[in-house]
């Protein structure tokens, strides 16, 4: 696999396409941050929000293409590794071990 400018965690979309998806950037996030609090995010939020962290790595991808990457069947998993990659879990002043998301 290519290096990406970002990094991320791998996520297989379909059997043809594996992309690294990497934390949102903070710009991007403060715009979100509404939609993402409110709960179980809407389809367009899913969309919006993987669209924010994609193209860091993929920045010729539109949203149209985002959008045809994600579906019924994978949504919950695409938004699930999105906001992973994004607002790691690891506890404050503790460093993510090697491979987890948010590890440099």
């Amino acid at each position: 696999m290519s290096t990406t400018p970002w990094g991320g965690v791998p996520f297989k979309f379909n059997a043809a396409t594996t992309l690294q998806i990497p934390p949102i950037a903070l710009g991007d996030f403060e715009q979100l941050q509404d939609r993402l609090k409110a709960g179980r995010p809407d389809v367009t939020t899913i969309i919006d929000a993987t669209f924010a962290a994609l193209r860091r790595n993929y920045p010729e991808m539109t949203r149209d293409q985002v959008a045809g990457l994600i579906d019924m069947g994978n949504k919950e998993r695409v938004f699930q590794a999105v906001m992973a990659v994004s607002v790691p879990q690891t506890p404050a002043g503790e460093e993510p071990e090697p491979g987890e998301a948010g590890a440099p």
